[in-house]
C-alpha cells in the first residue's frame, strides 16, 4: 500500500491564481450582495489568503494554525467561500469543514456550500464537474453521505480535478466517522492537499478538561486526531467571539499562529450601531418575575411585531421582501420554551380568528394602536399613519404569521418556516450562535446570567446583528436596563478589540500581549474552563464619565467653573486628529497641572463616581502638562444629545464618545472621537457639552460638561496567564 504524502501547493506570496473557482462564486457574490457587496469580500479574502501563505513559507514545520475573527452576523461564510475558491484554484483539493454543534447548523454549513459551489448528491454527480460535497449529517439535494467517500472513488474525484469537501458535526461520534473514512483515504490515495476550517472554533473544539496537560475532551482530541493524520494542514479557527481562542494554555495543539479578521460588508449593523449609537432600537423593560407566563411587556412587544411586519410588508416590491421574524429568548429552560409557546400560539389563534370573524377586533385594534404609538419611532409614523390601509396590511400579516419552538422538542412547529411570512421563534440555546435570522424585527431578550456570565457567550446571543439597513428604523430589542448596560461595555470592549487585531496585521503587537478590557462589565471573557486569564492593569484607553450630575445647583456649579476656565485661555489652538480629510474636528489648549488639578479638585459629583475618582485622577495628572481638548469647533455648535437609561436614577448616560462617521470606507472621514488625542504619551482630557434625555425629543434640562479622559498609564485588562 502507498505511503501517504501530504502535497503541498507551490505557492508564491506575491503570486495567486484567480482562477476558475474564484470567478465563479464571486460571480455568485455579485449576483447576492452586488458588485460593491461582492468586491468586499474579494478585499477582505486576497489580504488574508496572502497572508496565510505568507505564514505556511515561512513556518513550514510548525504551527499551521490560523484565527480567523468576523463579528457576530456579518456574513462570514461569504468569506469562507471565496478563501476556499481561492484555496482550490492554488493547489488545494480536500476541505474539512466542522460546522457547528448542533445538526441545524450543520445543515445551514452543508446547503450553504452546497449550493454556492453547486455540488450534486444525486445521481448525477458521476457526471459532473463540479466538486463534491459529503457530509456526516442527514444528507441534502447537494450532498453524499461521507461513507460513501471511498478511496477509489475519492481517486476518481482527484484525477478528475474536483475538490472534495466534508462537512462534520462537531460532536465525538461524528468526528470518529470522519476520522475513519479520512484515515481509509490517505491509506490509499496520494496527492490530495487538505486544509480545515473549524466554524465557530471557539465552541466545544478547545480543550475544557481540568488537567490539560493529561486529559482532552473528546471533541478537541477528535480534532487534534485529524490534524495528526493529515499531517499538520492548515487549520482556520473561524468565530466572532475569539475570547476563548486568545486565551487558551500554551500547550493547546490549537493555539493560533496568526489572527486575521474578517471585514463585516458595506450596510453591516452591528454593537457598534445597535449600542453604541443615538438611537430608539433598544425598549428597556421591568425584570420580570416570570418566565412562564405572558407579560404585558411580551404581549405589547408581539403586538409591534405585526405593525413592523405590516410596514415591512408595504414597503416590499416582492413577497420575499415581506418576510419578518421575532425572537424570543427568555430562559433555557425547555419548560419555560413550552409554556411561552403555548401562550403564544393561543393568543395567535384568537387575534386570527377576531380579524377573520371580526369578532371583539376593536380590542385588538386598540392593543395595536397602543404598541404603534409607543414603539413607533416619529418619522415611521408621519409615512404610514395608523388608519384602515395599515390595518388591513396588519391583519395579512397577523394571518401569515406562526409560532415556532425552537428547541429538540419542537420539531412539528418547524414547518411553519415554509409556510408562514412571519415567523416569532420561541427557544433558549438554539436561538444564538450561528443561527441566521435574515429578516429579524424584533427581539425580545431578557436572558442574563445572574454573576455576570462570559463575554463571549453573551455577545453569540445578539441575533439581531447583521445587514439589516434597510428596515433599521423598524427593529427593537426588548430588553432590561442590565442587559443594556452589558452590551453597550461588550460593543466597546469589541471595538478595542478590533483596534488590536489592527495591531497585530501591521505588525505593531503580539498575540500573547492581546488585553480585553475589564472595567464597566461584570462579565469574564470566557468559561474559566476553556482558557486561562487573569485582572491586570495595562496602558493607552480612554475612561469616559458615565454618570451624568443630576443636581441642578451641581450642574450650574460646574458649568460656571468650566465656563470661566474656557474663557480664560487666551487660545485654543485647532486640531484635525480624527479627521482623514484634514478638517477640523476639535480645538485644545495645554494645562499645566495645577491648573488642571485645581478644576478636577473644584467639579462636583462627576469626578466621585466611577470610573473616576479625585486622588486617582490627580495622581495620573502628576506634574506634567496635559492637553485639554474641547470636543467642538464652534461654540454656537457644541451641544451633543446623549440617551440616558430609563431607570429609577436617570443618570446613566449610554454612550459618550462619538463613534465613526460611517461603516463603508467610501464614506469614511470621520475615525470617531477616541482618536481625537493631541499627544499620545500623556494624559489627554476631551471636554463635551452635553444634552442628556430619555430620547431627543425628551431632554431633562441638565445640559452639562462631561469628560473622557485618555490614560497612557494603569487600568483593569483581563490577559492571558502564563503562570
Amino acid at each position: 500500500m502507498e505511503q501517504y504524502t501530504i502535497n503541498r501547493p507551490s505557492w508564491s506570496p506575491i503570486s495567486i491564481t484567480e482562477g476558475k473557482y474564484f470567478r465563479h462564486i464571486h460571480q455568485k457574490h455579485v449576483e447576492s450582495y452586488g458588485e460593491k457587496g461582492a468586491n468586499n469580500i474579494v478585499q477582505n479574502v486576497r489580504d488574508t489568503y496572502q497572508k496565510l501563505m505568507q505564514q505556511l513559507s515561512t513556518n513550514q514545520e510548525e504551527n499551521h494554525n490560523s484565527l480567523l475573527v468576523g463579528k457576530v452576523q456579518s456574513g462570514k461564510t461569504s468569506n469562507l467561500e471565496l478563501l476556499t475558491a481561492l484555496a482550490f484554484d492554488n493547489g488545494y483539493n480536500f476541505l474539512l469543514i466542522f460546522g457547528g454543534y448542533d445538526k441545524e447548523l450543520l445543515r445551514q454549513s452543508t446547503e450553504r456550500f452546497g449550493s454556492t459551489f453547486e455540488t450534486n448528491g444525486g445521481e448525477d454527480v458521476l457526471y459532473s464537474e463540479k466538486p463534491v460535497l459529503f457530509t456526516t449529517n442527514e444528507t441534502t439535494k447537494e450532498s453524499l453521505p461521507i461513507n460513501s467517500l471511498d478511496p477509489e472513488f475519492a481517486k476518481q474525484l482527484l484525477e478528475e480535478g474536483r475538490p472534495i469537501i466534508i462537512t462534520c458535526l462537531k460532536r465525538p461520534p461524528a468526528m470518529r466517522n470522519a476520522l475513519k473514512v479520512i484515515s481509509r483515504v490517505q491509506e490509499s490515495v496520494s496527492g490530495f492537499v487538505p486544509f480545515i476550517i473549524d466554524d465557530e472554533g471557539d465552541q466545544a473544539s478547545l480543550n475544557t478538561a481540568k488537567d490539560k496537560a493529561r486529559n482532552s475532551t473528546p471533541t478537541y482530541k477528535s480534532i487534534v486526531n485529524i490534524i495528526k493524520i493529515l499531517q499538520n494542514p492548515l487549520y482556520l479557527s473561524v468565530t466572532a467571539t475569539p475570547q476563548a481562542n486568545i486565551f487558551q494554555e500554551d500547550i493547546s495543539a490549537l493555539n493560533p499562529a496568526s489572527i486575521h479578521t474578517v471585514q463585516p460588508g458595506t450596510g453591516y449593523d452591528g454593537a457598534s450601531i445597535y449600542h453604541l449609537s443615538e438611537n430608539q432600537i433598544v425598549e428597556t423593560l421591568p425584570e420580570e418575575s416570570s418566565l412562564y407566563n405572558m407579560s404585558d411587556s411580551l404581549e405589547e412587544a408581539i403586538y409591534y411585531f405585526f405593525i413592523a411586519s405590516a410596514i415591512k410588508r408595504k414597503r416590499a416590491s416582492n413577497k420575499k421582501e415581506m418576510r419578518s421574524d421575532m425572537i424570543i429568548h427568555v430562559d433555557r429552560t425547555v419548560a419555560a420554551h413550552g409554556s411561552l409557546y403555548s401562550s403564544i400560539h393561543d393568543i395567535l389563534e384568537e387575534i386570527k380568528q377576531a380579524f377573520m370573524n371580526k369578532d371583539s377586533i376593536d380590542y385588538y385594534v386598540n392593543k395595536l394602536n397602543k404598541s404603534y404609538n409607543k414603539y413607533l419611532i416619529p418619522d415611521v409614523k408621519l409615512k404610514y399613519p395608523f388608519d384602515d390601509a395599515l390595518l388591513k396590511e396588519v391583519s395579512k400579516a397577523i394571518l401569515s404569521t406562526g409560532a415556532i419552538l425552537q428547541n429538540g422538542i419542537g420539531k412539528h412547529t418547524k414547518e411553519k418556516e415554509l409556510t408562514k411570512l412571519h415567523k416569532i421563534y420561541i427557544g433558549g440555546d438554539l436561538l444564538q450562535r450561528g443561527l441566521t435570522f435574515s429578516n429579524l424585527i424584533v427581539s425580545y431578550f431578557t436572558r442574563f446570567a445572574k454573576s455576570g456570565g462570559n463575554m463571549d457567550t453573551t455577545l453569540q446571543r445578539a441575533r439581531w446583528f447583521g445587514y439589516r439597513s434597510q428596515y433599521l428604523d423598524l427593529c427593537k430589542i426588548f430588553t432590561t436596563n442590565e442587559i443594556a448596560k452589558e452590551f453597550t461595555a461588550l460593543a466597546e470592549i469589541e471595538d478595542d478589540l478590533w483596534e488590536q487585531f489592527d495591531d497585530l496585521e501591521k505588525g505593531l503587537l503580539e498575540i500573547k500581549d492581546i488585553i480585553i478590557a475589564a472595567e464597566n462589565t461584570k462579565q469574564k471573557p470566557t468559561a474559566k474552563n476553556k482558557a486561562k486569564f487573569k485582572k491586570i492593569t495595562f496602558k493607552n484607553r480612554w475612561i469616559k464619565q458615565k454618570f451624568i450630575v443630576v443636581d441642578d445647583d451641581e450642574v450650574k456649579s460646574n458649568n460656571e467653573k468650566i465656563d470661566n476656565l474656557i474663557s480664560s485661555i487666551p487660545e485654543w489652538l485647532p486640531t484635525t486628529n480624527g479627521s482623514i480629510i484634514n478638517e477640523q474636528t476639535a480645538k485644545y489648549a495645554i494645562f499645566t497641572s495645577e491648573q488642571l488639578i485645581s478644576l478636577i479638585q473644584s467639579i462636583n459629583t462627576a469626578f466621585d463616581r466611577e470610573p473616576f475618582y479625585k486622588r486617582h485622577l490627580v495622581d495620573l495628572v502628576g506634574s506634567s502638562d496635559i492637553p485639554v481638548i474641547l470636543m467642538w469647533t464652534e461654540d454656537n455648535n457644541r451641544t451633543r444629545y446623549r440617551s440616558i437609561y430609563n431607570d429609577d436614577a436617570h443618570d446613566r448616560i449610554k454612550a459618550l464618545h462619538q463613534g465613526a462617521n460611517s461603516t463603508d470606507e467610501n464614506k469614511l472621514i470621520y475615525l470617531g472621537d477616541k482618536k481625537v488625542i493631541v499627544d499620545p504619551t500623556k494624559v489627554n482630557i476631551q471636554i463635551h457639552f452635553v444634552s442628556p434625555g430619555l430620547s431627543k425629543l425628551h431632554r431633562l434640562g441638565k445640559d452639562q460638561y462631561m469628560f473622557a479622559i485618555y490614560i497612557p498609564k494603569d487600568k483593569i485588562y483581563f490577559v492571558k496567564d502564563y503562570d
